[in-house]
């Protein structure tokens, strides 16, 4: 069986407002117009799990492998006490996103391209990658680009 990876090199940068998450209920130009067939088809017993810590103007792991078509939780932790956001236009037009949870609640989400971490929280944004791709992350909180 031939084992389908998704391969996402991260980049972080750090700062002061992080803003808030960016959702779609409609679909955005350029986004999977399959993501809530795709959500609806998937098995969500038992997702992949992939943890990204944001800290130190970096996302950790640096990369990440996530399968084609396989559900995925992906949990962002943020340790620090400033709020991080992660921003990844071409990824998040790549994969058909369930919903995003957090203390507040959960939020479907088809289309997505942005989620903000606030200081010392976990987001959890689960999805299911439909293509094949390097793509990169950033925070866009006023100057932390510049850090990482």
């Amino acid at each position: 069986m031939r084992r389908c990876l998704l391969v996402l090199p991260l980049v972080l940068g750090m700062a002061a407002c992080a803003g808030s998450d960016v959702i779609n209920t409609a679909l955005p130009p350029g986004y999977l117009s399959a993501a809530r067939e795709i959500v609806a088809a998937a098995d969500w017993s038992n997702p992949e799990t992939v943890t990204v810590t944001l800290a130190n103007y970096r996302f950790t792991p640096s990369e990440l492998d996530l399968h084609r078509d396989r559900p995925t939780r992906l949990v962002l932790v943020n340790p620090t006490t400033t709020d991080h956001a992660v921003v990844a236009e071409q990824f998040f037009k790549e994969v058909a996103v369930r919903q995003v949870v957090g203390p507040a609640g959960t939020t479907p989400a088809p289309w997505l391209s942005k989620v903000v971490v606030p200081a010392g929280q976990t987001r959890e944004v689960w999805l299911v990658p439909a293509r094949y791709g390097a793509f990169r992350f950033e925070c866009d909180v006023t100057g932390h680009s510049a850090f990482g």
